[in-house]
């Protein structure tokens, strides 16, 4: 099992750098302009979402992942992760948080767009192909998304086989797991603001007139 090591200004999971700054308020299909300020931490600064509908289907997730308690420590994740963090399926502080992580009883649940399935969400949705446009180079869409869950939800969500995307009137999307093992009373997660712990972002090339999106690539967290 590949394990998540968490620094204090990003996470790596699979060997990828995950931004955290902005975390919260992150969301899978998040999309805005990416900042790179001189004094702080890189970061998406969250314009809008991609529609419900161009992510149904698309949306995938692997078994849970555990923290490496070797290189993490409770400081870095205190100093990478905002104190308004929400663990799905549990109450408790940001140290609670860590800890229960620790001790096996919270997991970090990854979800992923696969870039192509990105690529066609965006070229689908006219709203964000425009918005995206106009925010030039700095243009970025977060394909892949670390939430923390309740272990045994985590464990039966994971299990499923299909995921059916659906959006509340505020645009705050809801995950309902089916299939394979999936437990019924631990098919959901809803991926409410302040849940979102890390996140990983597409680049987009343009197609000569800018009309549409050819190709995306990772943007993984980095010092610059």
């Amino acid at each position: 099992m590949s394990l998540a090591v968490i620094k204090d200004n990003h996470i790596t999971v699979f060997g990828t750098k995950y931004f955290v700054a902005n975390a919260q308020t992150t969301s899978i299909g998040s999309y805005g302009e990416k900042a790179t300020p001189v004094l702080g931490q890189n970061k998406l600064e969250v314009k809008d979402h991609l529609p419900a509908p161009t992510l149904q289907g698309k949306i995938r997730t692997l078994p849970p992942i555990d923290i490496d308690t070797a290189q993490s420590t409770k400081a870095n994740f205190s100093e990478a992760v905002s104190a308004s963090l929400k663990a799905i399926g549990f109450s408790g502080s940001r140290d609670l948080i860590y800890e229960a992580l620790a001790k096996k009883q919270l997991k970090l649940v990854q979800l992923f767009v696969e870039e192509n399935d990105v690529k066609e969400a965006v070229n689908g949705a006219p709203k964000a192909l425009n918005n995206l446009k106009s925010y030039g180079g700095d243009a970025r869409v977060v394909n892949s998304l670390c939430v923390v869950v309740e272990a045994s939800l985590a464990n039966s969500f994971t299990a499923g086989a299909k995921f059916e995307v659906t959006a509340d009137a505020l645009g705050i999307f809801s995950i309902k797991a089916s299939g394979g093992a999936t437990v019924s009373g631990k098919d959901k997660i809803t991926l409410a603001p302040g849940t979102g712990l890390a996140y990983l972002l597409l680049d987009l090339n343009w197609n000569k007139d800018k009309t549409k999106v050819e190709k995306t690539k990772v943007d993984e967290w980095s010092l610059n």
